[in-house]
C-alpha cells in the first residue's frame, strides 16, 4: 500500500496546498455550506439595499405612513418570511445538486419569490390599515430587489468558487481511454 508521501510526490503543487489545508481544518465544510451562506448574505443585503434605495427616494414624511424608523423596523421584521419563502423556492438548494447551476438558472426563481414577496408584504400593509402603502415606492423596491437580489447572487457565486471550499477532490481510477476522457473532462470544469 503507497503511503501519503509517494502519492505526494504524484501530485501538482496547487492538489498538494489544497490537500494540506483540508489536513489543517478541524471541521471540513461542504461546498453546500457555504454556497448556501453566501447566497443568504447577498440575499439579505440586496433586499436591504432595495428597500434603503426606495425608503432615500419616497422616504419623506407623509400622512398615514410611519416614520422612517418605523417602516425600516417593520421592513427588517420581514426578513426572516422573505428567506423561508426563498427557501421554500429551492433557491439555496439546487447549487448542491448541480455544480454548474448559475444566477441565470436561479432568475424566475427569484423573479417569482420577490413579486409575490413584494405584494404579500403590500396587500397586507394595506388590508391592515396601520400603513397606507406608496404604490411607486412599492414598485421601486421590486424592480431594485429583483436587480439587487439577482446580482448579489452572482457575486456570492464568484466568492464561492474561488474558495478552497468549493472545490471537490477527485481521483480518476484506470488510465485507459474512458478514464483519460473523464479526466479530460473534469480538467474542463476546474469548479
Amino acid at each position: 500500500m503507497a503511503s501519503y508521501g509517494d502519492a505526494a510526490s504524484a501530485l501538482g503543487g496547487r492538489t498538494l496546498e489544497l490537500v494540506e489545508h483540508r489536513r489543517r481544518m478541524p471541521v471540513v465544510k461542504r461546498r453546500g455550506w457555504l454556497v448556501r451562506r453566501l447566497l443568504l448574505g447577498a440575499d439579505l443585503v440586496g433586499l436591504v439595499l432595495a428597500f434603503a434605495i426606495a425608503q432615500a427616494i419616497y422616504g419623506g414624511e407623509t400622512p398615514g405612513r410611519p416614520h422612517g424608523w418605523t417602516e425600516a423596523a417593520l421592513f427588517l421584521s420581514t426578513l426572516p418570511g422573505w428567506i423561508v419563502v426563498t427557501k421554500l423556492y429551492g433557491l439555496y438548494d439546487r447549487d448542491e445538486e448541480r455544480t454548474d447551476h448559475t444566477t441565470v438558472d436561479d432568475f424566475v426563481g427569484v423573479f417569482h419569490m420577490v413579486t409575490i414577496c413584494t405584494w404579500i408584504f403590500f396587500a397586507g400593509a394595506w388590508l391592515s390599515g396601520l400603513v397606507h402603502p406608496d404604490v411607486s415606492k412599492i414598485v421601486l423596491f421590486w424592480v431594485a430587489a429583483v436587480v439587487l437580489v439577482t446580482c448579489g447572487r452572482a457575486v456570492a457565486r464568484t466568492v464561492a468558487w474561488r474558495t478552497s471550499t468549493y472545490l471537490q477532490n477527485t481521483v480518476v481510477v484506470g488510465a485507459g481511454e474512458a478514464g483519460q476522457l473523464v479526466a479530460r473532462k473534469l480538467l474542463q470544469h476546474p469548479e
